[in-house]
């Protein structure tokens, strides 16, 4: 059976305003940012009045829990074999955000096999829908067969690559693999640790004259994420959010077209950012 035919639909109705969005966050290979970008996309997003909830889809190898220095007592593990309820697994991270992680080294759940992971799917997606405004995967890198379910299935293919060769070949063979096995067209790009927007943007189109000649997939281009190197002592003390990063995040929100709108900050906030440089 081909992945199309298996592969649980998570879009909500075409034309309707109501119901829950779904966005996987993917890439071709590790290391260039999916965790971060997920957890602040679902910031932002949260920061504008929406619930939202955030998913470690790299099962029995999560580490979202470990950028925010945080320790669930409970994972997908423990739903999955019946021994917690999915308000059991769920995590606060602040006002409207919240997180479930699949746990780490846990080998029976990195080994479940595809109708079992579609099963979950399934379940996870009827806890969640009208419960949150939008719900994002954090899937696992490579064309892993999890991440093919997932960027298949959602609302918001969104593929992440940086401007180094092996990161963007790999980016480009997931956006076909995924078009071939599923024949999903509309993804988006983000490139992440650029100079500067022109770097971005080439990256963009070596991609896209890739997917233009030898698949039926259209990729969108909604931004970059500069490097930042201060972002790194930030990740080291389990504090993902920097204020740059957060900017390079609504811009890309805002070429979704969401309708996520960047959070006004008060005049403290903007006078302590002045002054200490936040």
């Amino acid at each position: 059976m081909s992945l199309d035919q298996q592969v649980v639909h998570l879009r909500h109705r075409e034309g309707s305003q109501e119901g829950t969005r779904y966005i996987a966050v993917a890439s071709g290979k590790g290391g260039v940012g999916k965790t971060i970008l997920s957890i602040n996309l679902g910031r932002c997003i949260s920061e504008s009045g929406n619930r939202v909830l955030i998913i470690d889809a790299d099962l029995g190898l999560s580490n979202v829990h470990l950028m925010l220095g945080l320790t669930p007592k409970k994972n997908l593990t423990h739903f999955f074999f019946g021994e917690a309820s999915f308000e059991d697994i769920l995590v606060k991270v602040s006002d409207n955000l919240y997180f479930i992680s699949s746990g780490n080294g846990i080998l029976e759940l990195a080994k479940l096999p595809k109708d079992q992971v579609l099963s979950l799917i399934r379940r996870l997606q009827e806890l969640s829908e009208g419960s949150y405004d939008f719900v994002i995967f954090d899937t696992p890198p490579g064309i892993h067969e999890d991440t093919l379910a997932v960027v298949s299935a959602v609302d918001h293919p969104l593929i992440l690559t940086t401007p180094e060769p092996t990161a963007v070949a790999d980016a480009y063979a997931l956006i076909k693999v995924v078009n071939k096995e599923s024949g999903l067209e509309n993804f988006y790009l983000v490139v992440n640790k650029v100079e500067g927007e022109e770097e971005g943007r080439k990256v963009y189109e070596s991609i896209r004259l890739l997917t233009d000649r030898f698949t039926k997939a259209r990729v969108d281009f909604l931004g970059t994420i500069r490097y930042r190197k201060n972002l790194i002592r930030k990740i080291i003390d389990q504090d993902p959010f920097e204020r740059g990063f957060t900017t390079d995040v609504y811009n890309i929100l805002s070429n979704m077209k969401l309708g996520i709108k960047a959070r006004r900050r008060s005049f403290w906030d903007v006078l302590l950012g002045r002054l200490f440089g936040k």
